[in-house]
């Protein structure tokens, strides 16, 4: 009697522990080409409350409010989702059935990982003029958010996009209390294709093949608008800002097509058009903070393809006392918290977030933890 080939045994029980696990939420990340992490700590608010390099990918009309001029030197992010590693283990024990079992665990895990860069940068606050704007910088992004799911499928969403930016905001109306700004981006932009299957990771089959995408370069715009009015309410004086991004369509494919020789000849993955609003609100006057801001926005609609409106909603608040600054809101229904130490020549944030993964919120939470430190000048 032929023996069973214990490769065969193995797909097997892998076939089994799959089919009984739980399902899998449904997968839809929002994509975005830049994130920050002082935003996410106070509920991913960026659109009334960004300043310097958040206004890249954000609302070009603040860059007019940024505090003063700045040289950015090298300043780098990381943030990663608290199953990645988790998951990450499990998919690399592929012996026996305790690897099993632990493989078993990882369906319906997110993995997310980023890694970004904004260098070099530098923001003119009075450009030529008192009432012009500039700034010009080089930002660096990888970022993958993947998920196992139980038909024995990896679905991986990698994207890579780097390239300059150039901004460029016109104060108006007495006390600068109406800006409009530009955003002009160039961008290399490539992304992982299909969905491979864990057999092929487990037989070593060489997955780097399997998953190469699209790849392009491209440009597009950002338009926004800050307005400051007069009157204040409570002590707080109040902010209202909106802002599109990518009017051509986020697909940044207008330039060259197919860049990567041996890739699929497929667009990359895109960050589509959005449309942004919110209102802050801030003080000076209070005893602990030097500065207090709170911010209600709605963001990435359009962005959020057949999502629910309440992945649009971000809610922070900020507290600055002198070079510390406490962070804290909700971000998709989830909490934030986030922490920043602001030194003459160094920077550095950290962040707790919840990013939801499905299409409503509350579905799928994707718990993150992220840390940014750069220098300036």
């Amino acid at each position: 009697m032929k023996s069973t080939p214990p490769s065969f045994v193995l797909f097997a029980a892998l076939a089994g522990v799959l089919v009984s696990a739980p399902s899998a939420n449904a997968y839809s990340p929002i994509i975005r080409s830049y994130h920050s992490v002082r935003a996410a700590g106070m509920g991913d608010v960026r659109y009334t409350t960004g300043v310097f390099d958040e206004n890249f990918f954000g609302n070009p009309a603040r860059l007019a409010r940024n505090p003063n001029d700045l040289f950015q030197l090298p300043t780098i992010s990381v943030e990663a989702g608290s199953s990645t590693l988790n998951t990450v283990s499990s998919l690399t024990k592929n012996g026996g059935g305790d690897g099993l079992s632990k493989f078993a665990d990882a369906v319906g895990e997110p993995i997310s990982a980023s890694v970004q860069m904004v260098f070099p940068a530098y923001y003119n606050k009075e450009f030529l003029a008192s009432f012009w704007s500039f700034a010009v910088g080089m930002e660096v992004r990888a970022q993958t958010i993947a998920e196992v799911g139980e038909s024995a499928l990896i679905d991986p969403t990698t994207i890579v996009n780097a390239g300059p930016v150039v901004s460029i905001a016109r104060k108006l109306l007495p006390n600068n209390a109406l800006t409009v700004g530009v955003n002009a981006h160039g961008e290399m932009r490539a992304s992982s294709g299909s969905m491979f299957s864990v057999l092929d990771f487990l037989k070593g089959t060489d997955v780097d093949q399997v998953v190469k995408g699209g790849s392009a370069v491209g440009y597009d715009f950002d338009f926004g608008v800050s307005f400051r009015p007069h009157w204040t309410l409570g002590g707080f004086s109040y902010e209202v800002d909106g802002a599109v991004n990518n009017i051509l369509g986020g697909k940044y494919d207008n330039i060259k097509k197919n860049l990567i020789s041996g890739w699929d000849k497929q667009a990359p993955i895109g960050a589509s058009r959005s449309y942004n609003v919110g209102v802050s609100a801030s003080r000076t006057d209070l005893p602990m903070f030097t500065n207090l801001t709170l911010a209600v926005e709605m963001t990435d609609i359009g962005n959020n393809p057949d999502g629910s409106l309440f992945r649009n909603l971000h809610i922070g608040a900020e507290g600055v006392a002198r070079i510390m600054t406490f962070r804290a809101g909700i971000n998709q229904g989830y909490w934030t918290a986030g922490f920043g130490l602001d030194l003459r020549f160094f920077e550095l944030n950290v962040a707790s977030y919840g990013e939801e993964l499905g299409l409503n919120a509350g579905v799928q939470e994707d718990r993150r933890y992220a840390a940014e430190f750069g220098f300036k000048i």
